[in-house]
């Protein structure tokens, strides 16, 4: 018998995805190789094609590459691009007013892989980590992987609920860092209030743990003011998260971080062993898009237009056609909706697997909690289809549950 080494420990940490298996189950063709209604996305938080600047993305690498073809596609420095993280420094210190960024920034391959890095410098086995729940998927498979005990704090109309936060470390709990994103949550789609901003910053000054402010969605607000980040309030125990992947494209696979200057060496010495640097091109064509703030702007401006109109055909599709079936709130900015079944006997899961056979996507909210917390809510997302889109999406969800309640 050939033998073979064992997978590490971390391994037993990492279960497979409901939606990756409902979506491969999509990929299938129908009975008799008979092609059927195109699938309708209400599952995947994507941006849609039509929100890239494709012609931008093109005049910035022709100009890259004409002037520094050199620096564009050799190494660079693990912490990014000195001009990249000029701009990104400035951004943050002057719209968000976080305390001197100088120093403190790190360049990553995306968030996904700012969560990594910050799981693999602070987690040992057993250590405590809170996330808000429901919680970003991939922040839950990025932790797991460092086997921390994961404790789930709810999340209301207001964001995670820092009180109950409170009464759990009264309690004795002492978790190393506590992981959210506060404006528009994938997939709650909620938006954290300025008090529960201020009372989590004392609170992580009080009982010593890290906040990881997760913020990729923040420039997409469409509703309402802008609220100040958690990392205003206390920048010594708080690792702020950017991305460009919503902004611009997430091919380009750049965010990047600010951190604590007692953490931000450690994250740059792992993130070294990593990578060494991520995309150096991908860098030089940000540092052409963002040297011009005033196109910069007026992209953004698009993209809230974009999403706000397809979030209201969204909620509007569900209030008309799902009546007393499914209930959703419309979000002040991101992609996505939260919906709670109301129909007695119907879970989540069923829902999503009646609703990819009506050739519909949406995911089960289990997919966001380690617990299975939410088996009788949705996450739908509004970012990849049209108005008209959304609302035959919506009519077909509507379908599905027609085929539960029959067969049920």
């Amino acid at each position: 018998m050939t033998s073979r080494p064992e997978f590490a420990a971390r391994t037993a940490g990492m279960r497979p995805s409901k939606l990756r298996e409902l979506v491969a189950a999509a990929a299938r063709p129908s009975a008799g190789d008979v092609p059927g209604p195109a699938l309708l996305s209400l599952g995947g938080g994507l941006p849609p094609a039509e929100a890239f600047p494709a012609r931008a993305v093109a005049a910035a690498a022709e100009r890259a590459l004409a002037g520094s073809a050199g620096s564009a596609l050799q190494y660079s420095a693990t912490e990014g691009d000195p001009d990249l993280l000029d701009l990104v420094g400035a951004d943050l210190a002057g719209r968000l007013r976080l305390p001197d960024p100088t120093g403190r920034l790190l360049v990553t391959t995306g968030s996904q892989q700012a969560l990594d890095l910050i799981g693999k410098v602070l987690l040992d086995p057993g250590d405590v980590a809170v996330v808000e729940s429901p919680a970003y998927v991939g922040a839950l498979r990025a932790l797991a992987g460092y086997q921390p005990r994961i404790v789930e704090v709810p999340v209301d109309d207001d964001g995670m609920d820092t009180e109950v936060l409170a009464g759990r470390l009264r309690a004795g709990l002492r978790p190393k860092l506590c992981y959210l994103v506060p404006n528009f949550s994938n997939p709650s789609g909620r938006t954290l209030t300025a008090r529960r901003r201020t009372r989590l910053a004392q609170l992580a000054a009080r009982y010593g743990f890290l906040v990881v402010e997760d913020d990729p969605y923040g420039q997409l607000r469409f509703a309402g003011a802008d609220l100040p980040p958690v990392a205003a309030d206390d920048a010594e125990q708080v690792v702020y998260l950017g991305s460009f992947s919503k902004l611009v494209a997430p091919g380009l696979r750049v965010g990047y971080l600010a951190a604590p200057r007692w953490l931000h060496r450690a994250l740059a010495v792992a993130k070294q062993a990593t990578d060494l640097n991520s995309a150096a091109l991908s860098q030089r064509l940000l540092v052409e898009l963002l040297a011009d703030p005033d196109w910069f702007a007026g992209h953004l401006a698009g993209l809230r237009d974009l999403y706000r109109v397809r979030a209201e055909a969204l909620t509007g599709a569900v209030a008309d056609q799902l009546v007393g079936r499914l209930a959703t709130q419309m979000p002040d900015g991101g992609m996505f909706v939260w919906a709670g079944v109301q129909t007695p006997g119907i879970d989540a899961l069923a829902l999503a697997r009646a609703a990819m056979r009506r050739a519909v996507s949406v995911v089960p909210g289990n997919e966001f909690s380690l617990a299975d917390g939410y088996p009788r809510h949705l996450r739908l997302s509004f970012s990849m289809l049209g108005p008209a889109g959304l609302v035959a999406a919506v009519d077909r969800l509507g379908d599905a549950f027609d085929d539960l309640t029959a067969s049920g």
